[in-house]
């Protein structure tokens, strides 16, 4: 399947005239209810690159893919831990009026590394062969001003979804799957050629 959408990415991006790459960085953090002790942010990052960004559009649709790193910290920032994962932005809707650009994303992750996760958490979500548990979904938003027909400088918010199958990190397993919400507000910059 991965194979499938590079191939049909890569085919796009050869016959699209609206190329474009965005870096993103943003504070990550736990946005849910938790049992993590003074959890705190990290730095989260991302940088994309798409096709069919048209901004002379009033309404705009694009696709894009790339890597991202979110997480959180704990413990007033001794330890940290942190996804590294592959990001499809299958369908972004933007709105652009006079030179400002509103966006909504839904999106999509695979997680291809980790730091720090601990090792029950590891076997629920990562050592399986066939496990939905290395996806999360997510969601975010942009809001922009177009400097020009090439830069565009915007507040950004990316969060992504992280389900576990038990209820705390100390394992103990209730039968429960809570669903952690990751992710933060930050800064967006993206050049379009």
């Amino acid at each position: 399947m991965r194979i499938i959408m590079l191939i049909v990415f890569l085919f796009c991006a050869n016959n699209a005239n609206a190329l474009y790459v965005a870096l993103n960085v943003n504070d990550s953090r736990l946005q849910s209810k938790n049992w993590i002790y003074k959890p705190s942010g990290i730095v989260g990052f991302s940088i994309e690159s798409g096709f069919f960004d048209e901004p002379e559009n009033l309404v705009d649709y694009k696709l894009s893919i790339g890597i991202k790193r979110f997480g959180y910290s704990f413990d007033n920032g001794d330890g940290v831990l942190s996804f590294w994962g592959v990001d499809l932005k299958p369908c972004t809707w933007s709105i652009t009026y006079k030179k400002v650009m509103l966006e909504a994303y839904p999106s999509i992750s695979w997680h291809f590394a980790q730091q720090n996760l601990r090792k029950r958490m590891y076997e629920h979500g990562f050592k399986k062969k066939i496990d939905q548990k290395r996806f999360a979904p997510g969601y975010g938003y942009r809001l922009g001003y177009h400097i020009n027909e090439h830069i565009l400088v915007a507040l950004y918010a990316d969060y992504k979804i992280i389900s576990w199958d038990y209820q705390d990190f100390s394992g103990v397993d209730s039968g429960l799957h809570p669903d952690y919400y990751m992710g933060g507000l930050g800064l967006s910059l993206q050049w379009k050629f």
